[in-house]
């Protein structure tokens, strides 16, 4: 039952919605269906008497004799199908036609019902006419005219029985037409119900997967509409979900290696120097190697402890001006006796000697120590490494370029991703923060990184910082 609810609830409220319209317009076409035949039918009647007055007309110069009178009489009156009077001004019916049913010659009306008429006045009325008939009808009365003088009055009585039949035929079908929509809707609604409800209900299914750690779960819709731009993002979010729950899986295996390797390796030295198994005169080399091992965990922890800042949005800036060419030679010694080990070249090329820019001087030494690092690391031996700036407006572009392996065209889509390493192209060491973190310093800054790489040939990676205006 709960499976089709909002199946069931856009059924019925769809199909509630087309009742009550269709009740709506049947009601409102009833009314002005009735109002126009019923004023058509008293203009009809009033041409028809004008035309009986004509007649009398003739009858009284003589041109027409009293048979011709009664024919010409009856031919309109059945063509109206109502009743005719001819009354005098004193009441009296002295003529009528369809002599079928009650005669009404030679009875007499009240001064009531023909005064207006008398008066020059026509009359429609709806009613028993006093009483005089057992059914309704609608009532026309004119004056008659002779010579130009009123001599008495015209009556027609229609039956309104007659009227209402061709009114409630014309209602029938009316219902029949609703009942035929009402059937076509019933499909149309199914149908288009069954299309919003069934891609909402695989996207709830697939919502559970994802929510017991099923993230290869997706919503197959691929209507071009809002749904489908849902599920469109639905699939887009699992797929996310998916590389993140795999990059997080392979950061706990990497942080787990890379944990393991140096704790065995300190355990395995200490153990060496403490049961007498490492010489004493070698203890103090084999504590440098330890000291190196503690150093790395203590960078992987650092790196994973930034990231769960970056995360947390604890991530103040502390801007200030600073000179970013002196940043760039301190990073750059620092890394003096690793870039000797690699008889790297370095070339740095400032288009001044100072240049004050604005930002976090620790995080940008951060940005560029990653960097540096990067270039070293992946650079061949005896390479290049060519770190330069350039002013363009009011930014400054800094560049750290290296002739190394490179990265693919693949794992350049990935490499600001958190935990992702391009093994092939970029080595083994590290837990894949590096990049990730200086991404996200850049972006607090509001500047950009971008990087330019060829696989053989070398990359560049190249950020943005506002220069002081003076």
């Amino acid at each position: 039952m709960s499976k089709n609810r909002l199946f069931k609830k856009l059924f019925i409220s769809n199909m509630i919605i087309i009742l009550i319209t269709l009740s709506i317009l049947s009601g409102m076409f009833y009314l002005m269906f009735q109002n126009y035949y019923f004023a058509d039918k008293e203009k009809i009647m009033l041409e028809e008497a004008q035309e009986i007055n004509a007649i009398l007309n003739e009858f009284a110069v003589g041109d027409i004799n009293i048979d011709k009178w009664n024919q010409e009489l009856n031919v309109v009156t059945r063509l109206i199908n109502a009743t005719v009077w001819i009354v005098d001004k004193e009441g009296l019916i002295y003529s009528q036609s369809q002599q079928q049913g009650k005669a009404w010659t030679g009875v007499s009306l009240s001064k009531e019902e023909i005064k207006s008429i008398l008066d020059g006045q026509s009359v429609v009325k709806k009613g028993y006419f006093g009483g005089k008939f057992n059914q309704p009808v609608l009532t026309v009365g004119v004056p008659l005219v002779i010579n130009g003088r009123i001599e008495g009055a015209i009556f027609m009585h229609a039956p309104l029985t007659e009227m209402n039949k061709t009114i409630i035929n014309i209602f029938i079908l009316m219902l029949l037409s609703g009942g035929v929509a009402l059937i076509i809707g019933f499909v149309l609604i199914s149908y288009t119900s069954s299309k919003i409800s069934q891609p909402l209900k695989e996207m709830s299914l697939a919502v559970q997967q994802v929510a017991k750690g099923n993230f290869s779960a997706r919503v197959q819709h691929k209507e071009e509409d809002e749904i489908g731009d849902l599920a469109k993002s639905f699939n887009i979010m699992a797929k996310e979900l998916e590389q993140l729950e795999n990059m997080r899986k392979d950061f706990v295996a990497n942080v787990s290696h890379e944990l393991r390797s140096p704790l065995t390796s300190i355990q395995g030295y200490i153990d060496g120097i403490l049961d007498g198994t490492i010489p004493k005169e070698k203890a103090c080399d084999y504590l440098k190697i330890v000291q190196k091992e503690t150093r790395r965990m203590s960078r992987l922890i650092d790196d994973f402890l930034e990231m769960t800042k970056l995360e947390s949005g604890q991530f103040p800036l502390n801007k200030t001006e600073f000179d970013i060419n002196e940043l760039i030679r301190l990073a750059v010694i620092k890394f003096e006796k690793r870039i000797v080990e690699k008889d790297l070249a370095v070339k740095v090329d400032f288009e001044e000697d100072r240049r004050i820019v604005i930002g976090d001087r620790d995080k940008i030494e951060q940005v560029l120590t990653n960097l540096i690092d990067n270039a070293i690391k992946f650079s061949k031996e005896r390479g290049i490494i060519h770190i330069f700036t350039e002013i363009k407006d009011d930014k400054v572009f800094i560049t750290i370029k290296d002739n190394g392996i490179g990265i693919s065209p693949e794992d350049q889509e990935h490499i600001w991703d958190r935990f992702y390493k391009a093994d092939k192209s970029r080595g083994k060491d590290g837990a894949g923060l590096g990049l990730y973190i200086v991404k996200r310093i850049i972006n607090a800054h509001n500047e950009e990184i971008w990087v330019e790489s060829e696989v053989g040939k070398g990359t560049a990676f190249t950020f943005t910082l506002s220069v002081k205006k003076f």
